[in-house]
């Protein structure tokens, strides 16, 4: 199954094949984006109890991890990354990779890992600085480790977020990606998240501009996925090639988040309605069960919101 495989076909049933697991809510960043959600609670699942989880799902295709920073749980990323190697589970682990180091990439490696997804938003040690508040030496640290995981032949995604900061540099920033050696690009369109008050979005013009200027100057070589433009790639003209993808969102469809806590949410930033708890009696092997769907669930599936198309055609709301 290649990256993104469970996105590139529009969803026809509804059943759980991808499961994104918040290792931890802790994080070594101080971002304005996800740390506003992601809320240092302190609440973290080890990888027995992810185990035990996932030794329900038999039809499970696809397994996140994530965070908070996922790698302040090293030794529970691998340990469940080799488990889900041995049922054939294709593995991602989403990271800022401020915390690996050569030894640690070759471990995820040899544990099979499918690929290691790490943001990347900002091309001089100043900007990243002022944006993460955080040490600008660590953004020479986080390039090194993209290269060793080149090298170590993981599958190396780096993922942009298209918002205020970045929409005016894409260009720069995806020639920055291919120095690296990196070959598959992940545009994140931003979204307005009223639970957390992040309203950073790029304005749809803008928004155009940019995809149309990265979809222009791609290498023959290199992938480009723009994720949360599904809904709307037609009305702004945009249209799939090779090398150029729109995914389907499969958030609450195909796939569900798992909190450290033991909650079950429809998806992390766009929709965090909590629909159980597995600590309280709710299993994620039956949650699309007619009989047994949560009553959120069953409306989100009837009216399949999308945060990012009301952001920019608001008249449609």
């Amino acid at each position: 199954m290649t990256y993104k495989a469970l996105e590139l076909e529009r969803p026809a049933t509804y059943e759980l094949e991808g499961l994104e697991v918040g290792v931890t809510s802790n994080c070594n960043f101080r971002c304005d984006y996800c740390c506003a959600y992601n809320r240092n609670d302190g609440n973290s699942i080890n990888a027995g109890e992810i185990i035990k989880v996932l030794e329900q799902l038999p039809g499970l295709k696809r397994v996140r991890l994530s965070g908070g920073e996922v790698t302040l749980k090293y030794r529970d990323c691998v340990e469940v990354v080799d488990y889900c190697t041995s049922r054939g589970i294709h593995t991602q682990l989403n990271s800022n990779a401020s915390l690996l180091n050569e030894d640690r990439i070759a471990q995820l490696a040899e544990a099979g890992l499918t690929n290691i997804h790490i943001s990347f938003n900002f091309v001089t040690a100043e900007e990243f600085s002022d944006y993460y508040r955080i040490h600008p030496s660590v953004y020479h640290k986080i390039r090194e480790n993209i290269a060793l995981c080149v090298e170590a032949g993981i599958d190396t995604v780096l993922e942009t977020l298209l918002f205020s900061e970045t929409e005016h540099r894409m260009d720069e920033i995806s020639e920055h990606v291919y120095r690296l050696g990196v070959r598959t690009h992940e545009i994140q369109n931003s979204i307005v998240m009223n639970h957390t008050g992040w309203r950073s979005i790029a304005a749809r013009e803008t928004l155009k501009k940019a995809v149309n200027g990265l979809i222009a100057g791609r290498k023959e070589d290199m992938t480009l996925y723009f994720t949360c433009m599904d809904r709307f790639m037609n009305e702004l003209g945009f249209t799939e090639r090779p090398g150029v993808y729109f995914p389907h969102c499969i958030e609450g469809k195909k796939q569900l988040h798992l909190h450290g806590n033991g909650d079950i949410l429809i998806s992390e930033l766009c929709h965090p309605v909590i629909i159980g708890n597995i600590y309280e009696g709710a299993s994620l092997k039956d949650l699309y069960e007619p009989k047994q769907m949560p009553e959120p669930l069953r409306e989100f599936l009837d009216k399949q919101p999308c945060p990012a198309y009301d952001a920019l055609f608001p008249q449609s709301v």
